[in-house]
């Protein structure tokens, strides 16, 4: 509870963060504010599904779908190693998991946004470079 706790703080003084040390007090650029709360928000929903026991089953997989939207198996399987789960644990969930996973969209279409929703290293990568840009320009 305590790490959830300071997860929020860090996401506050984050937000805070164009600001600290400046005379004016003026408000974070939007572009900077979005990206902020949208991985902190992250970072918070990976908390609380961690934090959750893992018996009922059904539950837990439920749970972690609902508050992780953009659901795959290499996240499930990152957050039962965080849970620190034995592999017999698992293996039974990973099974209940992939059951109960929302069908991705079918078509040329659906394939397209399916990149949209998990951005790959690369992507993650560039936002971190601009938003290190954005906090220089505004020091």
């Amino acid at each position: 509870m305590w790490l959830l706790l300071d997860t929020h703080s860090l996401k506050m003084v984050l937000l805070d963060l164009p600001s600290i040390g400046s005379q004016v007090v003026r408000k974070a650029p939007a572009s900077y504010t979005k990206i902020v709360v949208k991985g902190m928000t992250r970072a918070e929903m990976i908390l609380k599904v961690v934090m959750a026991p893992h018996e009922p089953l059904v539950v837990f997989v439920d749970n972690y779908i609902k508050l992780l939207t953009d659901c795959n198996t290499e996240t499930f399987q990152k957050i039962l190693d965080m849970k620190g789960l034995k592999r017999s644990e698992q293996s039974s969930m990973l099974e209940l998991f992939r059951q109960r996973l929302p069908a991705p969209p079918s078509g040329p279409e659906g394939s397209g946004s399916l990149s949209l929703l998990a951005p790959t290293p690369e992507q993650e990568s560039s936002r971190i470079r601009k938003l290190e840009k954005l906090i220089k320009k505004r020091l």
